[in-house]
């Protein structure tokens, strides 16, 4: 069951890393999911050269903490 009044997990500007692929990503926008009871982040993954950046949208449990 999902805290609906908790805070978001991360911040505009925070990194992070993709649970599937633990690509680094850096959240651009926090909001609530309307069809999802968690908060949907609107993300910029981060890749290597010669693959160019891409915007995604996702919910909070598709991502992970960024090990360094």
């Amino acid at each position: 069951m999902v805290d609906r009044n908790r805070p978001a997990r991360y911040a505009p500007g925070d990194r992070a890393a993709l649970r599937a692929t633990m690509q680094p990503v850096e959240i651009l926008e926090v909001r609530r999911g309307e069809f999802v009871p968690d908060f949907v982040y609107k993300i910029r993954v981060l890749a290597e050269r010669p693959a160019r950046p891409y915007n995604l949208s996702v919910p909070e449990h598709d991502l992970a903490d960024l090990e360094i």
